[in-house]
């Protein structure tokens, strides 16, 4: 059976499983500095949610022949910065707002949990970011401390610690991320 990623073609023996010739794909496009972004297995399209441990695990020769199309990482992020321009934004406002209510006394401890997933998202694309960009910057650690150290606040319930840090340190940090080029 073959397998495609971009103008590359190679032959694989029948018995391999789709999940060994999809990691297979991703060291290649990895090795040259690029991510797979468009999967077609048997004729057909395929999304990274589909990709479960059942599908992983079947014999590739089942679904026909493997296609995948990359792009350079560099692309990928420039194509990224205003989202996560407006991304940073939508965090900043969240923030502000975990801030009016904590300082009135309005507990947020479930929306604050969701709002650190988000902040997760946001820091995994701003390291990328960075390791790509042009310039070389340590924005994404030192959000990345500040952010380790309001979720301590958050364990201990400490309000009045998480108002001022996320007011004084996060935010700011933000905002400024919001509104320059990285």
């Amino acid at each position: 059976m073959y397998v495609q990623l971009d103008e590359e073609i190679w032959e694989v023996n029948d018995s391999v499983r789709l999940g060994e010739i999809l990691a297979n794909l991703s060291d290649r496009a990895q090795a040259k500095g690029c991510l797979v972004t468009e999967l077609t297995v048997g004729n057909r399209k395929m999304t990274d949610r589909e990709l479960v441990p059942p599908t992983l695990a079947q014999v590739a020769s089942s679904f026909g022949s493997i296609a995948a199309v990359s792009k350079r990482l560099e692309t990928i992020v420039q194509y990224s910065e205003e989202t996560g321009r407006k991304f940073a934004q939508q965090l900043r406002l969240q923030g502000q707002k975990f801030v009016d209510d904590l300082r009135k006394g309005h507990g947020i401890f479930r929306q604050l949990d969701q709002w650190f997933g988000q902040m997760a998202d946001y820091l995994e694309w701003l390291q990328i970011h960075e390791s790509v960009g042009p310039k070389k910057s340590e924005v994404a650690q030192d959000l990345s401390c500040w952010v380790k150290e309001l979720m301590n606040a958050r364990e201990n319930e400490d309000e009045i610690r998480i108002a001022d840090m996320l007011e004084y340190e996060v935010l700011p940090r933000l905002s400024r991320n919001s509104t320059s080029p990285m």
